[in-house]
């Protein structure tokens, strides 16, 4: 279910407020570390259309801000057009010249999915939705044990409930493991590293991190599975003002995968112009790059392309590989925050045009 990173992007718009004001006269420094914005919510992604609702997000430093990284913490309650109901904390806290990295996310889920079927060629005759209900929660902790260097271990918890299944579809007349619910509890470690020179924005610098999860009984679950994961990002400076971003990602599993917990591409964050949830099976593996071009001191323009697929073992990971292109335009919001609004017109051979409107970037 990686549709909830999104969850977090949050559209600064109308107000932007301050932490303690008057106290920020007295202590200047205080004052620029941290800051608090409360705002409406809105976006857009055709998973769930138009989506509604309000929130917050405050960014701090719990250190000196030239050898830690800054810290950011969001929450929000929010509704789409297509009647998902979504409410979440989540938070990325570095302590004090980064040697501790906290990470996790909160929340309560009243969710429309779509499914197609398992596999890299299923077909849209076969779309069907489904709602789900279920709690979340993620903690990770990660330790600094050299410059740049982390280890740490990763928590999985979600709590899933189903219901509305289209009686002519697949998930009723079909015998998918987890279709009737149940807890899915996942523990493991964690190896981190991280040269960026800003982890909400970066502009240069590397990004790793490989983990391992074991999900079952041990720690309470009903599915029993491992799952490994990968995340290699480098962003590179051509010039003043342009920006070459590039990630190669992957995750295997292997065991009792629920149907709702199988590796997904698609989506506003992996290969924007392939719907989220169309494709999914045992494994995924995308490579995805594009070139910010930044224009004054608040606009900016994006072009990107990927690459990837899903797939059920490494034979057939070539099978019906998929594409994905497209151009965006950014507007900064906040000049000192670097918070960014992103518009992105993306397409997929066969799969039409997908619109995205929402903020930060993919990757």
């Amino acid at each position: 279910m990686h549709c909830f990173k999104k969850f977090s992007i949050l559209i600064f718009i109308l107000l932007t407020q301050r932490i303690n004001p008057t106290l920020a006269q007295q202590d200047s420094l205080r004052q620029a570390k941290k800051a608090i914005f409360i705002l409406p919510l809105v976006y857009y992604t055709p998973e769930t259309r138009w989506v509604f609702g309000a929130g917050g997000a405050t960014n701090f430093n719990l250190g000196d801000s030239t050898a830690t990284y800054e810290s950011q913490a969001v929450f929000g309650v929010a509704y789409s057009l297509r009647k998902q109901f979504l409410s979440y904390a989540n938070w990325r806290i570095f302590t004090d010249q980064n040697k501790n990295l906290l990470s996790g996310e909160v929340g309560w889920y009243d969710y429309v999915y779509f499914f197609y079927g398992i596999g890299n060629n299923v077909s849209e005759s076969d779309s069907e939705t489904y709602s789900a209900r279920f709690p979340r929660v993620r903690f990770d902790y990660a330790k600094q044990i050299a410059p740049s260097f982390y280890v740490g271990v990763k928590s999985f918890l979600d709590g899933f409930s189903f219901s509305d299944f289209d009686p002519m579809g697949k998930l009723a007349n079909e015998d998918y493991l987890g279709k009737e619910g149940g807890w899915n509890v996942g523990l493991g470690p964690s190896f981190i590293v991280d040269s960026r020179d800003n982890p909400i924005y970066p502009l240069s610098g590397w990004f790793s991190e490989t983990y391992l999860l074991r999900f079952g009984k041990p720690w309470g679950g009903d599915f029993a599975y491992w799952e490994i994961g990968g995340d290699l990002r480098h962003y590179q400076p051509l010039s003043q003002s342009v920006i070459w971003a590039s990630q190669l990602a992957t995750k295997i599993t292997s065991g009792q995968i629920p149907f709702f917990a199988l590796p997904l591409l698609g989506g506003n964050r992996s290969l924007r112009g392939l719907f989220e949830g169309k494709y999914r099976d045992n494994n995924v593996a995308f490579i995805q790059t594009e070139i910010r071009k930044s224009i004054g001191t608040r606009w900016g323009l994006v072009g990107f392309a990927g690459v990837g697929n899903v797939f059920s073992d490494l034979n057939s990971i070539a099978n019906g590989t998929k594409i994905a292109y497209g151009a965006g335009g950014r507007f900064r919001l906040s000049k000192a925050k670097k918070l960014n609004l992103r518009l992105d017109l993306a397409h997929s051979p066969n799969e039409g045009m997908q619109f995205y409107f929402t903020f930060g970037e993919a990757f």
